[in-house]
C-alpha cells in the first residue's frame, strides 16, 4: 500500500486514545511506528509509570481502496484475539480497548498488549535445522488448538453468517473475482473457467458442518519467536484480522505457502498431537486445501493493485503466486465432479 494511504497519528491523538482506554494516571512515554505492515498503521507505545508496552493499530483512512473482505477488519481482529485468548492456550495479544465509532481518530483502532518476540521470517537465518524442526512441530500444535474455537455461522464475521460452508466460500470467491474486475486486475486464468471448475468440486465443502475459527494468515511473519531456556520458542501469534468461520483445514495453507503441508512431517506431528493421531490428509481433504489455496492466491494477486505495490519489485512474488495457482487448479481438475458413491 502506498504510505500516503496509511494513517499517521500525532502525539495528541495517541494520547487521546490512551486516555480513553487506560487508567487515569497512564502517560505516553514513548512512541515507535512499527514498519513492515502493508495495511494498517501500528505504533508500539511505552506507557508510564509502569513502563509496559502496548501496540496501537489504526485502520486505513476511509478513502483507501479495499478488497470486499477487507471492510471492518479491525472488528474481526479484535474478536479473534478475545476468542482465542479466552478459549485456547494459544498466546495472542490481549485486547486493552477497541473503538469503531471514529470519534478520536479517523479510523477504527485496537489497543492491545505488546507480545515480545521477533517474526519467525526474520529470525529464520539464525535457526538450526533442529530448531526449525521443533518449531514446525510447535506451529502444528498451535494450529490444531485454534480448531477449538467454534461459531454458529460460516464466513467473514464482518459480512454476516452464511448457513453452510459451501455458500460462504462461494461468496468469498465471488467477491475476490469481483474485486479483480473492479480494479482491472488481469488474472492468469479466465475467471469464468475458474468458477466453473471450483463449483463442480464444491461438493468437497459439504463435509464441513461446524464453523471453526480460521486465522488464514499463519505464515512465519505472523508467528513471533523468543528465546526460552536457551533455545527459540514461539511466543505468540499476531495479525488475526483476516480470520473467518469455516473449515479448519484452511489454516493448513499459509503455514506451507507455495509448499506442500502433507510433506511437512514435523508440522503434522504437532497437529496430530492435538486433533488426534488418526488425522490424515485424504484426497478429499487435499482437494479442499487446494480450493483454499486458489482463494488465497487470488487475494494475493488482486490486492497488489489497490495497495499500489511496485509492479517490478513485486513481480518475483507474483510469479510464485501464479505458479501456485496453476498447480492447485491442475490438481483440482483431477478431482471428481461428484462425490463417490457410497
Amino acid at each position: 500500500m502506498h504510505s500516503a494511504t496509511k494513517h499517521q497519528l500525532g502525539l495528541e491523538e495517541i494520547r487521546a486514545v490512551v486516555a480513553a482506554s487506560c487508567a487515569p494516571d497512564t502517560e505516553v512515554t514513548g512512541i515507535e511506528e512499527l514498519t513492515g505492515g502493508t495495511f494498517n498503521t501500528a505504533y508500539r507505545i511505552t506507557l508510564g509509570p509502569s513502563g509496559r508496552t502496548a501496540v496501537l493499530k489504526i485502520s486505513p483512512p476511509p478513502a483507501t481502496p479495499l478488497l470486499t473482505y477487507e471492510h471492518g477488519l479491525m472488528r474481526t481482529e479484535t474478536e479473534f484475539y478475545r476468542l482465542v485468548g479466552t478459549q485456547t492456550e494459544v498466546t495472542v495479544p490481549r485486547v486493552i480497548a477497541a473503538d469503531f465509532d471514529r470519534r478520536l481518530v479517523d479510523g477504527d483502532y485496537l489497543l492491545m498488549s505488546h507480545l515480545p518476540g521477533t517474526g519467525w521470517d526474520r529470525a529464520r537465518a539464525g535457526l538450526s535445522d533442529a530448531d526449525q524442526a521443533r518449531l514446525r512441530r510447535d506451529l502444528g500444535e498451535l494450529t490444531g488448538r485454534l480448531r477449538a474455537v467454534r461459531g454458529t455461522g460460516f464466513g467473514y464475521p464482518q459480512h454476516g453468517p452464511a448457513p453452510t460452508w459451501r455458500a460462504a466460500f462461494g461468496r468469498m470467491l465471488d467477491d475476490v473475482l469481483a474485486d479483480a474486475g473492479r480494479y482491472a486486475v488481469t488474472l492468469p486464468v479466465d475467471p469464468a473457467q475458474l468458477l466453473a471448475l471450483v463449483r463442480e468440486r464444491a461438493w468437497l465443502l459439504d463435509a464441513v458442518t461446524v464453523p471453526s475459527l480460521v486465522h488464514f494468515d499463519l505464515w512465519e511473519g505472523n508467528v513471533l519467536l523468543t528465546e526460552e531456556a536457551g533455545r527459540p520458542a514461539i511466543s505468540g501469534v499476531i495479525d488475526g484480522e483476516r480470520a473467518f468461520w469455516g473449515d479448519p483445514l484452511a489454516d493448513l495453507v499459509s503455514p506451507s505457502l507455495f509448499g506442500d503441508i502433507a510433506a511437512d512431517a514435523n508440522f503434522l506431528a504437532g497437529y496430530r498431537s492435538v486433533v488426534g493421531p488418526d488425522f490424515e490428509i485424504t484426497p478429499e481433504a487435499a482437494g479442499r486445501i487446494d480450493l483454499y489455496r486458489v482463494y488465497l492466491d487470488l487475494i494475493m494477486l488482486v490486492e497488489a493493485t489497490p495497495r499500489g505495490y511496485d509492479p517490478a519489485g513485486h513481480e518475483p512474488f507474483a510469479e510464485l503466486v501464479r505458479t501456485d495457482l496453476h498447480a492447485a487448479l491442475e490438481r483440482l481438475r483431477a478431482v471428481p465432479v461428484a462425490p463417490p458413491a457410497d
